[in-house]
């Protein structure tokens, strides 16, 4: 009772300021910077979104949040992610698919794009025109399936190169099957504004997840909410100020690729991370699970099942939602699909997703995480 007094206290008091309207940014943006714990931050964010949203559509709202640290860095930001494994990442075929993955990205952001990273390099390249595309298609031919096949593409605002996640940006990591890595499992990774998503409409995002999910033959993945991360650092720091808003916010995913795989690794390629608005699943994945028929069925209208040669897209509701844990909002078009795939989702976790640094247990908040939708 005391908890549910002190949410509408701070509901009521939020309002109040949110009213007061846009004079009160700035000691708005002060105080975010100067906050005491991640909790504090996330409730100013909270606040800041509210004024903005009446100025802007909610999706460039959602565009201008920014996750912070202690110390002011930006560690993550709010938008739309397709996030796909794959198995041949050592094959001209799945390589080939990736660069043509790229091309598609550059179609879509074209001048926003600012940086990319050459294939076995350690520092980006500047981007002057689409000539960069060959480099990739060129790469995925001639590069011996040994080596693996590495990339990411980034539009930084201004062209200044920063340490923080940036919207517009994509990465991948292809190989084969290693010591490290027995699955044998690759791994795509693409941010989109929101803006852009519902700009271009969600039917567009849908069928973009379903053509790479065919060109590549995903194993599974996810595409929609999420927070974004620094590609290659992705949860190697700074965790921490994100959990206030991945345990409020049930639609809202989290990803560390690498992590994943490594934890993932005793497990099989078809044993899947979480689920979003969109859950991939290869063919492994539904035969476990009865088959798409089956599946369809157990789901109900609510949630449609789109297939694609290998594999199949499971829509959580019609349109992405964030819920709010807050106030006991969790999609049921989330929940009915967690609940169905339940079987294949990977629990057996040694450290666990989240790197908090701070004598937390990892697994056990990995392990709640993943349950935000019992």
């Amino acid at each position: 009772m005391q908890e549910a007094a002190d949410e509408e206290t701070y509901f009521r008091g939020a309002q109040q300021i949110v009213e007061v309207g846009l004079e009160v940014l700035p000691n708005l943006t002060q105080g975010l910077v100067s906050a005491g714990d991640d909790a504090e931050r996330v409730e100013i964010t909270y606040i800041i979104a509210s004024i903005l949203a009446p100025t802007m559509r909610t999706d460039e709202a959602i565009d201008e949040i920014r996750l912070t640290d202690d110390r002011g860095f930006t560690i993550g930001r709010v938008g739309f992610t397709v996030e796909l494994y794959f198995k041949g990442g050592e094959t001209v075929e799945r390589r080939t698919a990736l660069a043509a993955i790229v091309r598609d990205y550059h179609g879509f952001f074209g001048k926003e794009l600012t940086h990319y990273l050459k294939v076995d390099a350690n520092r980006l390249s500047r981007i002057c025109d689409d000539t960069y595309i060959d480099h990739y298609a060129q790469q995925a031919e001639a590069l011996p399936p040994e080596e693996p096949f590495d990339a990411g593409v980034f539009g930084y605002p201004g062209g200044a190169v920063v340490d923080e996640p940036v919207p517009v940006s994509m990465s991948f990591s292809a190989a084969g099957t290693e010591p490290l890595m027995p699955l044998g499992l690759s791994y795509l990774s693409v941010y989109f504004p929101a803006s852009f998503v519902a700009a271009h409409g969600y039917v567009h995002f849908v069928e973009t997840t379903r053509r790479w999910a065919a060109s590549l033959e995903a194993a599974h993945g996810t595409a929609g909410y999420s927070v974004l991360l620094e590609h290659g650092e992705f949860g190697a720091g700074g965790v921490r100020a994100l959990m206030p808003a991945l345990k409020r916010f049930p639609g809202l995913d989290f990803s560390d690729p690498g992590m994943f795989l490594v934890e993932a690794s005793a497990a099989d390629a078809a044993s899947i991370e979480s689920i979003n608005w969109l859950t991939v699943l290869g063919d492994d994945a539904l035969t476990r699970l009865g088959g798409a028929e089956e599946i369809a069925q157990r789901l109900g209208p609510a949630c449609q099942v789109h297939l694609y040669p290998t594999g199949a897209i499971l829509l959580a509701g019609d349109v992405p939602q964030l819920g709010d844990g807050s106030r006991a909002i969790v999609p049921d078009e989330y929940r009915r699909i967690a609940q169905t795939v339940r079987p294949i989702r990977f629990s057996g976790y040694k450290r666990g997703l989240f790197v908090l640094g701070g004598g937390e247990d990892e697994r056990e908040e990995t392990r709640k995480w993943l349950q935000r939708f019992n």
